[in-house]
């Protein structure tokens, strides 16, 4: 996962006003673009933290 497509993806997640309802929005969002639902269930509070959430569970490993 590029970087770019975590922030687009952290920005449409974290635009859902009802937390409860943001884990729904992500995994729709991480669908399209053709991941897996999540493991486990991330913090979606902070841009910051869903992006390098992201970045660490989605990118391929060096």
């Amino acid at each position: 996962m590029s970087k770019t497509l975590a922030g687009q993806i952290a920005d449409s997640t974290l635009t859902v006003i009802n937390p409860q309802n943001r884990l729904i929005a992500l995994t729709a969002a991480l669908s399209r673009h053709g991941f897996a639902r999540p493991a486990e269930q991330p913090e979606l509070a902070d841009r910051t933290k869903v992006i390098a959430w992201l970045l660490e569970t989605y990118s391929p490993r060096s």
